[in-house]
C-alpha cells in the first residue's frame, strides 16, 4: 500500500477485496476503513496513526480523501466505503461474526441475509466500556472456538481500530474488519446513503442531516485540520519531484 496523507491506503477495490479474502482464508489480520474523521485523528495522534499503518490493509472510506489524493498524486482514485463493502461481503457463504452494536441490529442483518441464503452468522455483544477495559482473553476464546472467517467490528472509530490491534495477537485466524455503522446502514437502523451523494462527494452533508449531533462535532475538527494535511501532502510531493 502507498501512503496518502501519511496513512497507507489501498485504492484498488479488487486488490483490497483480494487481500481481505486471502487473509480470511489463510491467516489473520485487520482492515480499517479510513474516513476523514479517522484521517484527521491520525494527524493529531501518532499512536492511532501507527495502528492504521500496521493494518493488513486499509480502505479509503471518504470521497474527499479520494478526490484530493487523486488531484495531488495525479491518479484516478475512488473510495470504497464500509457500508458498500459490508453490503457485498456479508452475503458471502463464509463464517461471519459481528462484534458490538445491538441484538436488534444483528437480528435485522441476519433476517436480510436470510432472504438470499442461510447464513453462518453469529453475534457477540460487548458491554459499554473503554477500549482498554475489555476482557480480550474472553473475547479471543470465543472467537477461537468459533473460528470465523470474517469478524465485523462495529464499535466506531477510533475505538474499533484500537480494539482490533489489541485483539489480533490473541486470535488464531480470521479477518477483523472495522466497519463502524455499516451494520446500521445495512439493517435500515440508519437510512442508507443515496448514490447521488457519493457521486457529488457530499456524503458528509447527508450524514450531518441524518446524525447532526455526532457529525457536526467531527466537522469542526476536519475543517481545522484537513486543509493543513492537503498542504503538507502537496509540499511533500513537490520536494520528492525536485529530488527526482
Amino acid at each position: 500500500m502507498k501512503k496518502y496523507f501519511n496513512i497507507k491506503l489501498e485504492f484498488s477495490h479488487q486488490r483490497l477485496e483480494d487481500i481481505v479474502e486471502m487473509t480470511a482464508d489463510e491467516g489473520k489480520g485487520y482492515c480499517c476503513f479510513v474516513d476523514l474523521t479517522s484521517l484527521v485523528y491520525s494527524y493529531h495522534n501518532i499512536d492511532f496513526r501507527k495502528i492504521l499503518n500496521n493494518s493488513t490493509v486499509n480502505s479509503c472510506d471518504g470521497s474527499y480523501i479520494a478526490m484530493y489524493a487523486s488531484k495531488l498524486h495525479s491518479s484516478k482514485l475512488k473510495e470504497y466505503i464500509g457500508p458498500d463493502f459490508f453490503k457485498k461481503f456479508i452475503y458471502s457463504k463464509k463464517k461471519h461474526l459481528i462484534i458490538g452494536n445491538t441484538q436488534e441490529v444483528f437480528n435485522k442483518v441476519k433476517s436480510k441475509v436470510e432472504l438470499v441464503h442461510n447464513p453462518d452468522l453469529t453475534f457477540l455483544p460487548l458491554p459499554y466500556k473503554k477500549v482498554e477495559d475489555f476482557d480480550y482473553e474472553e473475547v479471543a476464546y470465543f472467537i477461537n472456538k468459533l473460528s470465523p472467517d470474517y469478524i465485523w467490528v462495529s464499535l466506531g472509530a477510533p475505538k474499533q481500530e484500537r480494539f482490533m490491534s489489541i485483539l489480533l495477537p490473541k486470535i488464531n485466524r480470521g479477518m477483523l474488519l472495522g466497519v463502524g455503522a455499516a451494520t446500521n446502514y445495512f439493517s435500515g437502523e440508519i437510512k442508507d446513503i443515496p448514490n447521488w451523494t457519493k457521486k457529488l462527494h457530499v456524503v458528509w452533508v447527508y450524514r450531518i442531516f441524518t446524525e447532526p449531533k455526532k457529525q457536526l462535532k467531527r466537522l469542526q475538527s476536519i475543517l481545522l485540520t484537513f486543509p493543513k494535511m492537503i498542504n503538507e501532502e502537496k509540499n511533500k510531493l513537490n520536494i520528492l519531484n525536485v529530488e527526482k
